[in-house]
């Protein structure tokens, strides 16, 4: 068998990763997941558009693009901002965040499974459309989605990388319905003190 490698083979194993790793830490740790991905991508996006706006276009932050080989691209240097922000927020969130997840007390187990398959898959969506809006030198906050040249073979390239981009608003806002909605159905679940 010819294994080719390609952006939806990419896709595929992430999305197979992080599913599996959702299982191994647990509903409530996924859960912690999702609301760390909502706070890294609204902070990691600010911090990307201030360093935009302010720094990039000082001679020191061209100069460093042009060395490490962005030819004074300074779009893709706050890319890669953005991304390395992402995720070292995320994981400072999920491993030192104060804060705690109820999840709902445990239901049939079939049930429990599709839940978590559910909430590992939207996790997943959400980080991944988060990191691919900024790989394409996008903005949540400041809405700007277009297809940049640079970004433009990897577009053409992957249905999976155009799904997650083209549809990133529902793969942004799925995770937090779903978080809403077991929120709810978790306080008419919980016995009355």
């Amino acid at each position: 068998m010819d294994l080719k490698l390609s952006w939806d083979l990419f896709v595929i194993v992430f999305f197979a990763i992080v599913t599996a790793y959702s299982f191994i830490i647990g509903r409530r740790d996924t859960l912690k997941i999702i609301i760390a991905s909502y706070v890294a991508t609204l902070t990691a996006d600010g911090i990307g558009n201030i360093f935009q706006k302010v720094f990039a276009q000082t001679t020191f932050f061209t100069k460093l693009a042009a060395f490490i080989g962005y030819s004074g691209d300074t779009v893709q240097l706050t890319s890669i901002l953005k991304i390395l922000l992402f995720i070292a927020i995320i994981v400072i969130l999920t491993i030192f965040g104060n804060y705690e997840v109820d999840a709902p007390p445990p239901q049939h187990p079939v049930m429990n499974m599709l839940f978590h398959t559910a909430l590992a898959f939207l996790s997943c969506g959400l980080i991944l459309s988060t990191i691919i809006v900024f790989a394409n030198g996008g903005s949540l906050i400041g809405g700007t989605t277009a297809i940049s040249e640079s970004f433009k073979a990897v577009y053409e390239q992957s249905r999976f990388v155009k799904g997650l981009l083209d549809f990133h608003d529902i793969w942004f806002s799925l995770p937090g319905l779903v978080f809403i909605i077991l929120s709810i159905v978790h306080k008419k679940l919980r016995p009355a003190a």
